[in-house]
């Protein structure tokens, strides 16, 4: 990582942290709001390549997502944030796991939601999980925790 980069990630992650230390009371509408100035200014000022600007926009995203979860919206925000996160794609398989959770979760509690889609991305994280090296802890780790995550939400494989 060259020294222009690592400054850069440094700047980045200042924000984020900036901000979420600055908005904790707030509600998921002044939040987005911010979150997404927030990603205005960066793209602007800090963030050169495609890449960087691709990754930041996941980022927002799933952090966009998160919060939507924690305030516990409605589905037309909550699905709002998870299809802009589909469309980006993940910025790596644990975020893939931390959506397809936090999804399966919102929809345990929402149980008028039709959960085929929220089960679907936990099959499809799962197909990720098994790609990843056998010996891999990382692999382990959420395995386990993906299955649990079934055992509590009732989102058993679709196969299974």
């Amino acid at each position: 990582m060259s020294k222009a980069s690592g400054r850069q990630s440094l700047q980045v992650a200042r924000a984020f942290d900036q901000l979420i230390a600055a908005t904790s009371d707030n509600s998921f509408e002044v939040l987005e709001g911010k979150y997404k100035a927030l990603e205005r200014h960066l793209l602007r000022s800090v963030i050169e390549t495609d890449f960087e600007r691709k990754e930041l926009r996941r980022r927002i995203a799933e952090r966009l997502f998160t919060e939507a979860f924690a305030h516990d919206c409605p589905w037309p925000i909550l699905g709002r944030t998870l299809r802009r996160i589909q469309r980006l794609g993940y910025s790596n398989v644990e975020r893939r796991y931390h959506v397809a959770c936090l999804y399966a979760m919102w929809c345990a509690r929402h149980r008028e939601h039709d959960p085929r889609q929220a089960r679907r991305l936990l099959d499809e994280t799962e197909q990720h999980l098994l790609r990843l090296p056998r010996s891999s802890r990382l692999r382990q780790g959420l395995l386990e925790a993906l299955t649990e995550k079934r055992r509590e939400t009732g989102l058993q494989p679709l196969d299974g």
